[in-house]
């Protein structure tokens, strides 16, 4: 047998053996893997804080504000689906500072139901959210954000989301913004 072949197996029996002996997680009650990871309100409220930061900053337009909550070096992938095809791309921190700053009009990104997660340093969000270019709706989705505790507080290293198009996706509960 190959060494991966032989590493995989002995991972995957080290973890049978932990679920069996009631060490891993989930634990034996039934909890959801991601129920073990559920943070404090406080928690939470920083979290999704940082997140709604980011979308401040695209609305005005505030370059400062989303290199504040943003790492330089955040990895930022999407897949986007119209008329039935899906195509991925990337961006870049630099690229949407350019795409925000240059809007003639502001973006209007709005979240609602945010799960999320967090162990030590490391936080994600899984949320729907719907885009505006102004009044003009553009698309909605899924945003999958990954964050890291720092010194100075939640950053944004991981930003992915999916763009589609009603009813592939769900408008925000509360209508249209104002």
């Amino acid at each position: 047998m190959h060494t991966w072949k032989r590493t995989l197996a002995a991972v995957l029996l080290g973890l049978a053996a932990c679920a069996e002996a009631g060490t891993g997680r989930p634990d034996q009650a039934g909890e959801s893997a991601i129920g073990a990871f559920e943070p404090n309100d406080t928690e939470k409220a920083e979290v999704v804080a940082t997140l709604q930061r980011l979308f401040d900053a695209l609305q005005a337009g505030d370059e400062a504000l989303l290199r504040s909550v943003v790492d330089a070096s955040v990895v930022m992938h999407y897949s986007e689906t119209l008329d039935g095809r899906t195509t991925l791309g990337s961006s870049t921190l630099d690229a949407l500072a350019a795409r925000m700053t240059s809007s003639e009009v502001p973006l209007i990104e709005r979240m609602w139901d945010p799960v999320v997660a967090v162990d030590g340093a490391l936080a994600t969000i899984w949320t729907p959210y719907d885009f505006y270019a102004g009044q003009a709706f553009s698309h909605c989705g899924v945003d999958a954000v990954s964050l890291m505790r720092t010194d100075d507080g939640w950053k944004i290293v991981g930003l992915s989301w999916t763009r589609r198009q009603p009813p592939d996706c769900a408008l925000h509960p509360g209508g249209p913004p104002s």
